[in-house]
């Protein structure tokens, strides 16, 4: 009777793992097997997931690194029969407990959003997908914990799972539809096709206005074409009138589509910052079961404690553009620490560091162990696992999420140069400055030349200045972007009683067409500057300015040879007006920015130029930040010029602020 009992187990939990791979529960889609798939799909399956079964079952669907998916999910398990788990009956659009991984030694994700049965996301790394439920029970690898608690679990979830294509979502929401026509009152469907129209109108819009965009473009730069065909005399006068006009409506309207793509980017940014809320929330869940586990776990072992972690650095969820990150913490137990181990994304990390915490000599156990280690980062997410092992078998673990950011990819920068001024003396190396800074932002920091405004020459009028930072950077730069601004050439002070820095002066930047006997019309006001930063949305803005100044005699004209002198540090500590904007300049007050005929450049670009292409990099982790590159500049500038110039940085930002990339 025994044997036949066991041997009906056998069967049994044979055809759950049968079940649970082939899966012959019914299909949320309504799709005739008949029918060949839509091209838009790449891939689909229906399977289940029977309860009783303990640890993840392979689906046998791959999906592959930035591929779109979507996961749906209906059904109900009777949770915990035996009870002392805090749950009974629960269903995927609760959340919990349907769990997914990419890869057999993943980590484990939620793959349904709360109140909703269906994900729909890109994958961030490849690997087949593995599907169960109540990961309290089960440990990093997908290997049951205790297998007892739910072995008495009844129900199923039904999952259909699609990989796509490509991320088009018109054609996933036009396949949706075709779904819901057949099942109208299929809430999965209903829920999976109303976000993925919501993802469409998006994409038509953007689609929408960026064709705009480069139409409107386009046409500005024909009807700029034709007005310098146009002959200056009394016939062609209104001709020339009405292209200008054209042409500012143009712009006008070119600035309102760039508005409507950066609010889109913004409904976008919103919508991620949905996901992170959902993906917290589930999170808080999965860590309120651990809890429960482990005070079942202690009522079970009595008195035994586990060890204790705590983890310094990095913060949980935090975002780098390192490649590194330094993780620091400390562990300790009252019995005495067995070995710590340490994982990134499941697998423990390379030998190189001893920890190997036992003292074999001694015979005896750390209590307590300071551990520090360089985790190397992949794109995306990363998921880092401490664990700690005491003498007794406990074991206690944190889990923390890093995010590798994609470097420079929301990076937008205005370059201006000018050295041939038809009414104020010439420079030499202002334009080579310029150039050479904007080839290291492109070639370096492989930031995308369309994001790069040069202004050279005659480009870099008081109209095209105003523009490009007024207008383009406040219409283009969103609230976590970067934005760099970089001036080399004249600036100029006049006479100002009013002016709030106490100095008697106000100051100007000298565009291509300043006048120094107009200055007012005709040059650009530095508290305009001021004001523009105001007006640009990025929390992160870096000005640098290599600039010629007559300031310390407050004349018009520029009389100085071979020299750029600076601004006031009065007026620096001006013009930053708070957190989010660094200002570097070339020389401090009453200093002067000296040009070489051997560099070519003036002699603090030459070394910022030096610093951003690897020398400035201290620590070695291929990136450059704001606070090395001027370290690096304070020491090499005033070396080469005999003390007589030194580079002055006013103002701060909240974190690294990286400004250079080490190829």
């Amino acid at each position: 009777m025994k044997r036949q009992r066991l041997l009906s187990m056998s069967c049994y939990f044979f055809i759950l793992s049968l079940l649970m791979i082939n899966g012959c529960s019914r299909s949320i889609l309504p799709i005739d097997k008949n029918e060949p798939l839509p091209p838009i799909i790449k891939s689909f399956k229906h399977t289940s997931i029977p309860a009783g079964i303990d640890g993840m079952r392979n689906t046998g669907v791959f999906i592959d690194v930035e591929d779109t998916y979507t996961i749906m999910a209906t059904g109900s398990i009777d949770f915990c029969p035996r009870g002392g788990c805090g749950y009974n009956n629960v269903r995927p659009e609760d959340g919990w407990p349907v769990m997914a991984k990419i890869k057999k030694d993943g980590f484990f994700f939620r793959p349904i959003s709360k109140g909703r049965n269906y994900v729909t996301a890109k994958n961030w790394k490849s690997g087949y997908l593995y599907l169960g439920y109540r990961t309290g029970n089960v440990d990093l690898h997908g290997k049951a914990l205790n297998p007892e608690y739910y072995r008495d679990d009844t129900g199923s979830f039904s999952v259909d799972i699609i990989v796509w294509k490509k991320d088009d979502y018109v054609q996933i929401a036009a396949f949706l539809e075709k779904m819901k026509a057949r099942d109208p009152n299929n809430k999965v469907i209903i829920d999976t096709l109303e976000y993925a129209n919501m993802l469409k109108n998006y994409q038509l819009a953007e689609a929408k206005a960026s064709k705009e965009v480069d139409e409107t473009k386009k046409m500005i730069q024909e009807l700029k074409g034709d007005s310098k065909k146009i002959e200056q005399d009394d016939k062609t006068v209104a001709g020339e009138m009405a292209n200008e006009k054209k042409i500012k409506e143009l712009e006008t309207k070119l600035a309102e589509l760039m508005k409507t793509l950066a609010q889109i980017d913004e409904m976008k940014a919103q919508l991620e910052e949905e996901k992170k809320k959902t993906a917290q929330l589930s999170q808080e869940l999965e860590e309120k079961d651990e809890r429960e586990r482990e005070l079942l776990n202690r009522i079970e072992d009595g008195s035994k404690n586990p060890p204790v972690i705590v983890i310094a650095a990095p913060s949980d969820g935090q975002k780098t553009e390192s490649k590194i990150v330094q993780l620091s913490g400390v562990a300790e137990d009252d019995k005495g620490l067995e070995r710590l181990e340490i994982f990134i994304d499941g697998k423990m990390l390379s030998a190189g560091s001893d920890r190997g915490i036992k003292i074999a000599e001694r015979k005896s156990f750390l209590k307590r162990l300071n551990f520090s280690e360089r985790i190397p980062l992949h794109k995306g997410v990363n998921h880092i696992m401490i664990r700690a092992i005491d003498t007794e078998g406990l074991n206690a673990k944190k889990v923390l999420t890093v995010h590798n950011i994609e470097k420079r990819r929301n990076i937008w920068a205005v370059v201006i140069g000018i050295n041939d001024y038809p009414n104020v003396r010439k420079l030499k190396y202002a334009v080579n400055d310029a150039k050479a800074f904007h080839e290291l932002l492109i070639s370096h920091n492989k930031i995308p030349e369309e994001n790069v405004t040069l202004l050279i020459g005659q480009k870099a009028s008081l109209t095209n200045i105003r523009s490009s930072l007024g207008t383009k950077l406040k219409n283009k730069a969103g609230k976590e972007d970067m934005v760099i601004i970089y001036f080399a050439g004249h600036g100029a002070t006049e006479r100002d009683v009013m002016s709030p820095d106490g100095d008697g002066l106000e100051k100007y930047l000298l565009p291509y067409d300043a006048d120094l006997q107009d200055l007012y019309s005709s040059a650009l006001p530095m508290r305009e500057i001021s004001h523009i930063f105001h007006r640009i949305r990025s929390e992160r803005i870096i000005f640098i300015a290599d600039s010629c100044y007559s300031g310390a005699s407050g004349g018009r004209t520029v009389s100085f040879s071979k020299i750029r002198a600076n601004i006031s540090d009065a007026f620096l500590d001006r013009i930053i007006g708070g957190k989010g904007t660094i200002i570097i300049t070339a020389s401090g007050a009453n200093e002067v920015s000296v040009e070489n005929e051997e560099f070519r450049h003036g002699i603090f670009t030459h070394y910022l130029l030096e610093g951003l292409q690897g020398k400035a990099d201290t620590d070695n982790d291929g990136l450059i930040t704001v606070d090395e590159i001027y370290r690096y500049v304070s020491d090499q500038v005033p070396r080469a010029t005999g003390q007589e110039q030194h580079p002055v940085k006013k103002g701060s930002v909240e974190g690294r602020l990286i400004l250079g990339i080490v190829p």
